[in-house]
């Protein structure tokens, strides 16, 4: 990865940005270009550029921000931690500005006995599941995979899974309420605390609010701070893996765990994948693995979970074609003991059991600092859809089918498919295949690699890859709408308004032009506009 100068030149003057600087302070508005290419950047895609990248500091400095946006006619894209795939704050608009909520982190109140808390929606599911560790609490659903560096209000935006999901579902179900800065600067509160007197301990007061802003891709609002159910944090956790020769058979026993609500979290990915993940990007990074599982049990137990991982290896999945990582979790021992049981029943006949190295790699350090490419410097773009058991297998081989098809194409340009799958819930199947090419670099994968990685290896434009990598895309997006799939994370990149009836589509509209009369709040963002 080339080193060079940052490119601090300013965007052209403009009075609407002087009056951000006089709202949130220099300090708080960022005008160099090199900054503003970086916010307008995800992990697949760039936006356009925007005039401005606007941090503020206050929920006060929101409201004004939007404010003096809706008067002057600009744009607004909310931002989180910046860690999409489907163009969910890239700007589709000149005259627009980046709303950065990172700088709003605070945790307001941890309740421990009316179990929720409260916190400003650029907190990260970190920092908040780092504050509740000494009360024994965690939010019901407690964070992606990415929750270092990933909001709490922008995974309610976008709507995320990972921990907790297995019973919980996706990131909405947590939420008991929301503040929420409307495009003209208006202030609602969608939890029971919008009456005096009340604390914001319930959700189900009415009409849901807070459900009509979940995973809205920020179409809706800015969410300035978010209110989440918690519940006691287990003492007893353990990961259990298991090999699969196909892909029905992982299906089975995943589906039947999750319908029992045995697991915490489900992970399953092909060989490929697996292979990939178990290889540590450096001797040392494999050794801080290694020494974090140590110290996440009692001694001995660590040290002896450290030194079955060091044996297992890249032996893990051998001979599986599929992998499926469980953890289970109790409140005692006789609790995890059963859940177990009951796991290992799921899995008899249809599975080998394996050395639980993933989830215990996982659990023992939940929140890593996560790469936006593959350990080798390649790109990669990350598809999903969520349906029921009952349509995965037909799914699987929908997308295999047409992989299949592109196959010589996709071998002649390098660009690799591979497969993760998870659950939400009791019923929900999240399907994920994973594209890697090798591609140039923009400024977000420079900003956003982690020091551990070291320097990535430069590579040149690669258009063809990059155009075969787009056309896959869509057509994948397609067999996943004819399967029945649905979607989390949205943003602009997933058909939510297609095939609606006229009445549904009314209603969505109207909702948009009520709380956005101006069409300014994020336009494009589930196809609203």
């Amino acid at each position: 990865m080339a080193s060079t100068a940052p490119d601090t030149r300013p965007g052209p003057a403009d009075p609407f940005v002087e009056r951000l600087a006089a709202i949130c302070g220099p300090d708080g508005v960022l005008t160099g270009l090199d900054d503003r290419r970086f916010f307008s950047q995800d992990v697949y895609a760039q936006g356009l550029l925007p005039l401005a990248v606007v941090r503020p500091a206050t929920r006060a400095q929101v409201a004004a921000v939007a404010a003096a946006a809706s008067a002057a006619g600009v744009a607004m894209f909310p931002r989180g931690g910046g860690m999409s795939y489907t163009n969910a704050f890239l700007p589709t608009r000149e005259r627009s500005i980046v709303v950065d909520t990172t700088a709003l982190d605070r945790i307001v109140e941890v309740n421990a006995r009316d179990l929720y808390a409260t916190v400003e929606a650029g907190c990260t599911w970190a920092r908040l599941d780092e504050a509740l560790a000494p009360h024994g609490l965690r939010a019901t659903f407690w964070g992606p995979m990415s929750g270092r560096t990933a909001t709490i209000g922008g995974a309610m935006s976008q709507g995320a899974a990972t921990f907790g999901s297995g019973r919980a579902g996706a990131s909405g179900s947590a939420a008991l309420g929301f503040e929420v800065v409307l495009a003209d600067g208006r202030t609602i509160d969608t939890s029971a605390a919008a009456q005096p007197g009340r604390p914001p301990f319930f959700r189900g007061y009415g009409p849901d609010l807070t459900g009509l802003f979940a995973h809205d891709a920020g179409a809706l609002g800015i969410k300035t701070s978010v209110t989440l159910a918690l519940e006691p944090r287990p003492v007893h956790v353990e990961s259990i893996a298991f090999g699969f020769a196909g892909f029905d058979d992982m299906v089975a026993a995943i589906e039947r765990m999750s319908a029992e609500g045995l697991a915490s979290e489900i992970i399953a990915m092909d060989a490929e994948l697996l292979k990939m993940n178990m290889g540590a990007t450096t001797a040392s990074a494999g050794l801080r693995s290694l020494w974090r599982v140590a110290r996440a049990g009692p001694f001995p137990t660590g040290l002896r979970r450290a030194a079955g991982l060091a044996l297992a290896g890249r032996r893990l999945a051998a001979g599986a074609a599929y992998s499926a990582h469980v953890v289970a979790e109790g409140l005692d021992r006789a609790q995890l003991a059963w859940a177990l049981g009951r796991i290992r029943r799921a899995a008899r006949g249809r599975g080998v059991e394996l050395p639980a190295s993933v989830g215990t790699v996982v659990r023992a350090q939940p929140f890593p600092e996560l790469p936006v490419t593959s350990a080798d410097g390649r790109r990669l773009l990350a598809l999903h859809a969520i349906v029921p058991f009952s349509r995965a297998a037909a799914l699987d081989r929908a997308v295999r089918a047409r992989v299949a098809e592109r196959r010589a194409e996709l071998d002649a340009a390098g660009v690799a498919v591979m497969y993760v799958c998870s659950t939400l819930g009791r019923n929900g199947f999240l399907y994920e295949p994973f594209l890697y090419w090798r591609d140039s670099l923009e400024i977000y994968h420079e900003r956003r690699t982690p020091a551990a990685m070291g320097r990535l290896p430069a590579a040149e434009p690669n258009p063809a890859a990059r155009a075969l990598v787009e056309a896959l895309r869509l057509e994948i997006v397609d067999l996943m709408y004819e399967a029945g799939g649905v979607h989390l994370q949205i943003g602009k990149a997933y058909p939510y308004l297609r095939g609606r009836v006229p009445a549904q589509l009314g209603l969505l509209r109207g909702l948009k032009r009520l709380v956005d009369p101006a069409g300014l709040m994020n336009p494009g963002a589930l196809g609203l506009d």
